[in-house]
């Protein structure tokens, strides 16, 4: 079955001024699970339950079973980014309900599908899908009181399916995405190959390191039946006080650029027709790594010209490797909420850097 990159633009519709999901492009509706018989999976499909489940995690024991499919084969700048938009995905969108169209752009986490034995509940899938019309599930189970601490590439991807197949069925059947933040490597994932982080990444100087942990953390994000990861991390860290300095590529633009642009294109690469990779998402737009007093998410206070010359280049590199995806900042910059601002996310963003992906 084609899966096509699901984007919802602009129509007219005051009430939603720029709506974008992507949903159909990464991958089957429901990826067959690859790593397992399918024997095990962790769904309970009754409306009642019992609890019986005391709560305390469970070791999951499947061992890793890498794709047969998978190759590694070396740094490619070739990336599929966001642009025209299939037909039939345009005549499905139009077709939508106004709800169909929120319930699209809307994200829950998993937490909300597991029962008290730390089970998927069918119920709770369907509950969300046909009423509330949701296109998108994000974290790990293991996070939000799952069976297992830390699923492997197996159990998740048998609940992830289980998901997916629910969808189909139900509601607008319009296959779901589910993102997960792997930033350093699939850490979610059991198995996965953990890398350094971001600034010790930027610390080699050499921006195959970031191709190769973004290569590598985009199979072993598909593996478990994601097709979204939330990275890489683009901020520049210029407050040491800071307690996310870490997770990016330091503090200098050109460099940060270089590292950005080379990890899109290890996520990324053709991810509508290759299996194995995920859509990126460049975050967090922007000026999220000067908080004044050091705090995570203080207010942050930038001149404009600092702003545009030290922060917007990775930004802009990302963008330009084909970022599918990017993700608002937290905050607020010189008094302006970003989630808010349109002009920090319409006229910096899409009009300026010219991101035409889902933010």
């Amino acid at each position: 079955m084609r899966i096509a990159l699901l984007g919802i633009y602009t129509e007219a519709l005051f009430l939603v001024s720029a709506i974008t999901a992507v949903a159909m492009g990464l991958a089957e509706a429901a990826d067959p699970p690859v790593f397992g018989s399918g024997a095990g999976v962790v769904v309970n499909t009754s409306n009642a339950t019992s609890c019986t489940w005391d709560g305390v995690q469970e070791l999951d024991d499947e061992v890793w079973k890498p794709a047969a499919s998978y190759a590694f084969r070396g740094r490619s700048n070739e990336t599929q980014g966001p642009g025209n938009i299939d037909r039939d995905i345009m005549h499905m969108v139009r077709r939508l309900s106004v709800t169909e169209k929120i319930g699209q752009m809307t994200q829950v986490q998993v937490g909300l599908l597991l029962d008290c034995n730390g089970e998927l509940n069918e119920t709770a899938v369907k509950h969300w899908i046909n009423t509330w019309k949701i296109g998108s599930f994000l974290e790990s189970p293991g996070n939000h009181n799952g069976r297992y601490s830390w699923y492997s590439p197996q159990k998740f991807s048998e609940l992830t399916d289980a998901v997916q197949r629910i969808a189909l069925e139900n509601g607008p059947k319009i296959p779901v995405l589910w993102g997960l933040d792997s930033v350093r490597g699939a850490n979610y994932v059991k198995g996965a190959t953990i890398f350094p982080a971001g600034i010790a990444t930027a610390a080699t100087f050499d921006a195959d390191h970031a191709f190769a942990a973004g290569r590598v953390a985009s199979k072993d994000s598909r593996a478990a039946g994601t097709h979204w990861a939330f990275a890489p991390v683009l901020d520049i860290a210029v407050n040491k006080l800071w307690s996310r300095t870490y997770e990016n590529f330091g503090e200098d633009p050109f460099l940060s650029a270089q590292m950005g642009r080379a990890s899109v294109q290890g996520y990324q690469g053709d991810y509508k027709s290759d299996r194995t990779r995920v859509a990126a998402c460049l975050k967090h737009f922007i000026g999220y790594g000067y908080p004044f007093d050091g705090s995570d998410r203080a207010n942050r206070h930038i001149a404009a010209h600092e702003l545009l010359e030290y922060y917007v280049p990775p930004f802009r590199a990302a963008i330009e490797a084909g970022s599918a995806t990017a993700m608002e900042s937290y905050g607020v910059v010189n008094g302006e909420a970003i989630m808010l601002s349109h002009y920090y996310l319409t006229q910096l963003l899409r009009k300026q850097l010219g991101f035409e992906g889902m933010l």
